[in-house]
């Protein structure tokens, strides 16, 4: 995979973050928790994404890089920075965003 690829699946994972925060968490009935980083079900979105990423990572490692045997360390490390990125488009903190005037 070259860096555009990369750029695109981080752009989907981004993407992703993004439909579920505005889609999903903001027409949810407000809870007396606020959505975090830390709230439960923030978490677990990004742990269920992460677990799709393991089984994308090991298809784009199997069917487009030729990987023979399981690459361990490109599937962690491929789905770990997705779903890093993941976060962003899920942080529902948007003042942390903000440009400054």
């Amino acid at each position: 995979m070259n860096f555009l690829s990369y750029v695109v699946l981080g752009g989907f994972a981004y993407a992703a973050g993004w439909a579920i925060r505005t889609y999903v968490l903001e027409k949810q009935s407000d809870s007396e928790q606020p959505y975090t980083l830390k709230h439960p079900a923030v978490l677990g979105y990004m742990a269920g994404f992460f677990i799709i990423m393991l089984i994308v990572s090991w298809l784009i490692g199997r069917y487009v890089l030729g990987h023979v045997t399981i690459d361990l360390p490109f599937i962690i490390v491929n789905s770990l920075v997705a779903t890093f990125v993941y976060s962003f488009g899920l942080n529902p903190e948007k003042s942390s965003y903000d440009v400054p005037d």
